[in-house]
């Protein structure tokens, strides 16, 4: 039978890759009372590299029958939004969750996960989840086309088409598709769609692999699912970008 997943298999490396963003997304049960002064006060002593603090609140607004003016409710503090000195990594610590982002230029997978373990650590050792309820792991890549037409077929294996029985051009797209991995937890939203800019056209191949089965936190447990959504992460986009598109990206 042949494994749904393996993790063996090698992908080639390329050095203009287009990701914009990494995200990893990881939903929990603390099991310590949320304590927004003391979490702020670990933060700032344990992150000296990440000097740019944000404060997250949760506010809720209600336009009530009658009345012109909305009621505000104000749920405090929900979270810290922390940016390192370069702005190249933000990382949230939340009531109920950690993100963790790498913007661009992406490096390389191992120092992406290796920064995200360590501060998912620092996470764990302040807030103790109990229980994972989500893991998502996000790829945003970004294709940089310098021309005004472009020929969606150059880059992209299977390409949005117009109605051929209108024969009207394809002036832009947005095309979803939600996928199931065989034999395991994970589910997969592809996202592609163009983004348009003065001189130039943005391909978007958004690539979002989650788990929803909830499980006691277990360290191990992170670090296999992070292997495992990061194979399923490259056989979408080398599944879904052209030979041609690949070795212009190497």
């Amino acid at each position: 039978m042949v494994k749904p997943i393996d993790l063996q298999e090698k992908f080639q490396h390329l050095s203009k890759a287009p990701i914009v963003e990494a995200v990893l997304d990881i939903r929990v049960v603390p099991s310590v009372k949320w304590d927004e002064t003391s979490l702020q006060n670990e933060l700032k002593k344990r992150l000296p590299d990440f000097p740019k603090h944000e404060t997250m609140r949760e506010t809720k607004f209600q336009l009530p029958p009658g009345k012109a003016a909305p009621v505000v409710e104000d749920f405090g503090c929900v979270g810290f939004k922390l940016h390192s000195s370069d702005n190249l990594h933000i990382v949230q610590f939340n009531k109920g969750s950690f993100v963790f982002s790498r913007l661009k230029p992406y490096q390389d997978w191992e120092r992406f996960s290796r920064e995200a373990l360590r501060l998912w650590a620092i996470y764990c050792e302040l807030l103790k989840p109990s229980e994972v309820r989500r893991v998502g792991l996000r790829f945003i890549n970004r294709i940089t086309i310098n021309q005004s037409k472009v020929e969606l077929a150059e880059y992209y294996k299977y390409p949005p088409e117009p109605l051929k029985e209108l024969d009207w051009p394809l002036a832009g797209y947005l095309h979803h598709d939600v996928m199931q991995v065989p034999e395991t937890a994970y589910s997969v939203n592809v996202i592609k769609t163009v983004q348009n800019v003065p001189g130039e056209i943005g391909l978007l191949l958004d690539i979002d692999v989650f788990m929803q089965n909830h499980f006691t936190y277990n360290e191990l447990r992170i670090i296999e699912c992070l292997e495992e959504m990061r194979w399923v992460k490259n056989k979408i986009f080398f599944g879904s970008l052209t030979d041609k598109l690949i070795q212009e990206l190497k």
